[in-house]
């Protein structure tokens, strides 16, 4: 006679409900992520999100009551996603020595020139005629422009108008060539951008 839990009469452990709830929202969210790069904002349905993660209406609709709902969490968990990559970035730059002005505007470059970006845009496109995606499109991007504010204090211990200044002119920069890349795509043209404008921002911050 086997002993309780042995063997094959041992019970599977179950997964406690807010592990649970974590995951599928999880899965609705990067398969609205995926929907917004692949197929662009009109495709990007509940009906299509629901196929990408492999979940079933009810499920999608118990995290998500409406397609609304579904977009601004994206617009959070692009915040999450591009902090991640912004941060593992940081790390590598801080322990290699590298300049600190370079490290930044090489990382900001690895962000806006990779594909979530372009989700990025598709969701600040749409917000310009949805009074509630705005908001939270607003919110994402002061969200975004302290924390990397903030790391770049990190990297170079200046937090003055100046410093400031560059930061934001560094972002408007970096927008204007990542969409310049929907139309041309042209990574030499691009990187001797780059590396003139991290020339400038030395310059600048000296």
């Amino acid at each position: 006679m086997k002993k309780a839990g042995s063997g094959a009469t041992a019970k599977r452990e179950r997964i406690p409900q807010a592990e649970r709830r974590r995951i599928t929202r999880g899965k609705l969210l990067d398969a609205t992520i995926e929907s917004l790069i692949d197929m662009g904002y009109p495709r990007t349905t509940t009906v299509e999100v629901g196929e990408r993660a492999g979940l079933s209406r009810g499920a999608q609709l118990h995290h998500f009551p409406s397609r609304a709902d579904l977009l601004v969490a994206a617009i959070e968990h692009l915040a999450d996603e591009r902090s991640k990559e912004f941060e593992a970035e940081l790390d590598a730059r801080l322990e290699k020595g590298d300049n600190p002005i370079d490290a930044m505007v090489d990382m900001l470059w690895t962000m806006f020139s990779g594909p979530l970006y372009w989700a990025v845009v598709e969701l600040m496109v749409a917000a310009r005629t949805d009074p509630e995606l705005l908001g939270r499109f607003e919110a994402f991007e002061r969200s975004l422009g302290g924390r990397i504010y903030g790391a770049f204090k990190q990297l170079t211990g200046r937090g003055d108008r100046q410093a400031k200044i560059a930061v934001e002119m560094t972002l408007y920069f970096m927008r204007g060539l990542a969409m310049e890349r929907i139309f041309r795509e042209n990574d030499a043209h691009y990187d001797d951008l780059i590396e003139r404008w991290k020339k400038s921002l030395r310059a600048m911050l000296s």
